[in-house]
């Protein structure tokens, strides 16, 4: 009889389930090393901003803020600054009521500034240490960007939108009263030299009738450019006589103005401070328009009134929208020359 044949089935092996728990504990892990480095980063914001507002104390700034912590996890380093004051041994500075700050916690070497119910500029001392006050700034948005944190010198974006100027002292006027926009940018440049290309522009603004830019603009609104590129950009911390003692200077410069009817375009090659902080090096610039150029001449105090009868023989007259004045000006000696004629006092930067 033949033997029954019995098939036993042999146990199924059992699924592991380290396939299920390990992306689990690796996340885990992973959140637990993000986490330890976000915190620990955020501590040393912290601890920073403290030791660098105990330097410039120091140093005779005034510094101060309200408490603050820094905020944002875990993907972002957002603090929100409260009374804010920054104030220079020289009385320039600046006061923001609510700063607040950004960056990725990904790439803490660009941050964002946004100063959300607008600041106040202090401008320190006039020629005559007189108190020139503060100038309270207003706008849909005031807004810095700084990136490059690790370098010697940084990149720095500047936009404001609708911004509106408001002086404390009337007979100290601040040279705008409002602007439609505002926009800056500082970029170091390449060659790794102590050099930052700059450019500023200002669309639809009005300047005050007593500034330079109002007296060109007659209560018109302008637009205006202005860039170059300025040596030893380090020491242009606002002391102008220790940037001019180490080689300061400003070139390839350009400039424009649009107001009305005139255009007005100025080149340089060089421009720097003498020691009184007169300007020095040559101008060149060319108006375009209709009427007599020396309304924006003398407006610019390019050209003082007691001179004009000397310098019409320079100039000329006339100009027409087909024709531009073009002019070579020289600031030397403390003033402003066409060819061999002095023709006004050259303008002082402080």
């Amino acid at each position: 009889m033949a033997e029954n044949q019995v098939d036993v089935a042999k146990p199924k092996n059992k699924h592991s389930r380290l396939g299920l728990f390990l992306p689990i504990g690796l996340f885990l892990i992973a959140a637990l090393l993000w986490s330890g480095y976000w915190f620990y980063t955020a501590h040393q914001i912290e601890t920073r901003l403290a030791e660098q507002a105990k330097t410039l104390t120091s140093k005779g700034y005034q510094v101060a803020h309200a408490p603050f912590r820094v905020q944002g996890y875990p993907f972002r380093m957002f603090l929100q600054l409260k009374d804010v004051r920054l104030i220079a041994p020289n009385g320039k500075g600046l006061a923001v009521p609510a700063l607040e700050a950004e960056a990725s916690a990904f790439a803490l070497d660009k941050w964002m500034f946004v100063a959300t119910k607008g600041l106040t500029l202090y401008r320190g001392q006039g020629a005559d240490q007189s108190d020139l006050g503060q100038v309270a700034v207003t706008g849909d948005a005031l807004r810095v960007s700084v990136s490059g944190w690790t370098q010697p010198l940084q990149t720095i974006g500047l936009e404001g939108l609708n911004a509106t100027f408001t002086p404390s002292k009337p007979e100290h006027p601040f040279v705008l009263q409002s602007a439609q926009r505002l926009e800056g940018r500082v970029t170091p440049t390449k060659d790794g030299v102590d050099t930052v290309d700059f450019i500023w522009r200002a669309s639809g603004a009005q300047a005050h009738p007593q500034s330079l830019l109002g007296r060109l603009g007659q209560g018109q609104n302008f637009d205006m450019a202005f860039q170059g590129r300025m040596a030893q950009a380090s020491k242009f911390r606002g002391d102008l006589n220790g940037w001019r003692e180490a080689g300061g200077a400003v070139r390839q410069v350009q400039a424009s103005l649009h107001v009305g009817e005139l255009e007005v375009f100025g080149r340089s090659e060089a421009l720097l401070l003498d020691p009184n902080l007169a300007l020095s090096g040559p101008l060149g610039l060319e108006v375009k328009g209709t009427g007599d150029p020396f309304a924006f001449l003398l407006g610019a105090g390019l050209i003082s009134a007691e001179y004009e009868p000397l310098a019409r023989a320079f100039v000329g007259t006339k100009m027409t929208a087909d024709k531009p004045v073009k002019l070579d000006f020289v600031f030397r000696e403390g003033g402003v020359y066409v060819g061999p004629l002095r023709v006004a006092a050259a303008p002082v930067i402080r």
